[in-house]
């Protein structure tokens, strides 16, 4: 610990205060703010770009800090939470995307805390806390587990009444441009733990794309879901989980007649290759005339299935209460498994990259059944995709495209998004715009049809249909397909005229 002399502004003016100051850089950053949080007395502000928790992961550092928070208002500290809430553009932006910080908003929201998002124009890109109008930290890092377990980050921790009283001005600032958000489902934000090595062993996952075996691959990522839903009950989840043959025909969208069991047979033949070929599962029937179903372990060397990195990544409950499960194909299922993983890996980065060559190569799939995959995912308005420019005239040189998992909207959200845009728009009016979208594969993106309103009354509706007719031809994943260009055509027809 060091003294220093500070200048701070207070009222407009300027003048020197003797604070008491300490290095609480790189990996000493969350012992100090844990220990802060813990004897905090009185009162703790927060300011927070990226307040990434992996929920339900208890030993996850920013999971800790944020529980160390709940448990401070719990003793009676007055706690007080500001988070971004901007897009995140480019992928030099550091933190977490702005749906990263719900998992945060939710914890803290739903233990009585004051929590707010800043309004989404602006950026809240300070990390500052402000512990009991004394204890100022403030620096470069995030509550992400990347910037305090990993990264080269700056931090101090400074003591001194008015230093801290002249921080306390900025939460002022901050109390005025807030904005109340959608409280996140708990569907989007709950989630189901499935083994990396599910996606990356060439003789799971990826076999069952290669042969086109769908009712396999969803029938065990339903069993996964069954299970984790049964360690949440009263009960737990025992070893053996009983599976009803109706439900899991309905499931799989197998007709169930009384008059025969023939949809008993289909669910066996969909159960016998998770057994047999893929060793996912056990099963036995029981005395009932159901089904006993235990999910094994298949990171088991003597069995040869052993993950190349071991671990899990998270797929949401919304892949089945948001139909998902259904409503994509195979390959696109698949794909958006591994955009889930992927983006898991570049954190705290918002965007993940890896070439279509890198993805066959990890992932033991065609690189065209993912260059579909990852389409039909960005038309359906799961991911965003940022296309690569090519370097010279060798379209092989080019980098790996940016990919970016959306944060998932409940259809009937999503449904009354797009009806109040009619509302206010007009039906013909978005109709247009969405049709115009489709040229950029994004004909359900609400804020491309915004886009396209907003270029229609600026420049008019025949103007910017030749606009994009100018680059229809294009092929899909090439960098001008966006509607950056089209605005760049429009000005140039502007000039022609």
């Amino acid at each position: 610990m060091f003294l220093l002399v500070f200048t701070i502004f207070a009222c407009h003016s300027a003048y020197p205060v003797t604070v008491d100051v300490t290095d609480i850089s790189n990996r000493a950053y969350f012992p100090a703010v844990l220990s802060e949080i813990n004897n905090a007395k009185q009162e703790i502000d927060v300011a927070m770009y990226a307040m990434y928790v992996r929920y339900d992961e208890p030993d996850d550092p920013a999971y800790r800090l944020v529980e160390a928070l709940i448990s401070a208002q719990g003793r009676g500290v007055k706690v007080t939470v500001y988070l971004d809430k901007s897009a995140v553009k480019g992928d030099g932006d550091e933190g977490a995307t702005s749906s990263a910080n719900d998992a945060a908003y939710k914890m803290l929201k739903d233990a009585g805390i004051a929590v707010y998002f800043i309004k989404p124009e602006f950026k809240l890109h300070a990390k500052l806390i402000v512990i009991d109008n004394e204890t100022v930290i403030e620096g470069s890092s995030n509550w992400t587990q990347k910037a305090i377990d990993d990264n080269f980050e700056s931090d101090t921790l400074t003591r001194g009444k008015e230093f801290a009283r002249g921080k306390l001005g900025f939460f002022t600032a901050l109390a005025g441009n807030t904005v109340t958000p959608v409280v996140p489902d708990p569907a989007a934000i709950e989630k189901v733990k499935v083994r990396n090595s599910f996606l990356e062993n060439t003789k799971l996952a990826p076999q069952m794309v290669r042969v086109g075996s769908e009712h396999a691959f969803q029938l065990y990522l339903w069993l996964l879901r069954r299970e984790y839903e049964a360690a949440k009950s009263a009960a737990g989840a025992g070893e053996w989980q009983s599976l009803d043959y109706v439900e899991a025909a309905q499931y799989l969208g197998i007709k169930v007649e009384k008059i025969n069991s023939n949809y008993r047979n289909h669910v066996r033949d969909t159960l016998d290759p998770l057994k047999n070929e893929y060793k996912l599962i056990d099963y036995r029937p029981d005395n009932n005339g159901n089904l006993q179903i235990r999910l094994l372990d298949y990171d088991d060397p003597a069995k040869g299935y052993v993950a190349p990195e071991s671990g899990y990544f998270n797929l949401p409950l919304a892949y089945w209460e948001y139909g998902l499960d259904k409503e994509l194909r195979l390959r696109e299922k698949f794909a958006y498994l591994v955009s889930i993983y992927e983006q898991e890996i570049a954190r705290p980065r918002p965007w993940w990259r890896r070439s279509l060559l890198g993805l066959e190569k990890k992932y033991h799939i065609n690189w065209q059944e993912f260059c579909y995959g990852l389409r039909e995912l960005e038309r359906q308005d799961l991911i965003e995709v940022h296309y690569s420019r090519t370097k010279g005239k060798n379209y092989s040189e080019r980098d790996p495209n940016h990919y970016r998992v959306k944060e998932l909207i409940a259809p009937k959200v999503k449904e009354r998004m797009w009806q109040e845009l009619e509302t206010a728009e007009g039906r013909e009016m978005v109709k247009a715009a969405r049709q115009l979208a489709m040229v950029l594969n994004q004909e359900n993106n609400i804020q491309t049809a915004k886009d396209f309103i907003r270029l229609i009354k600026q420049y008019k509706l025949e103007n910017v249909q030749e606009a994009v007719r100018r680059i229809a031809d294009y092929t899909p994943d090439n960098p001008r397909k966006n509607i950056g260009y089209i605005v760049g055509v429009l000005k140039q027809m502007e000039k022609e005229r």
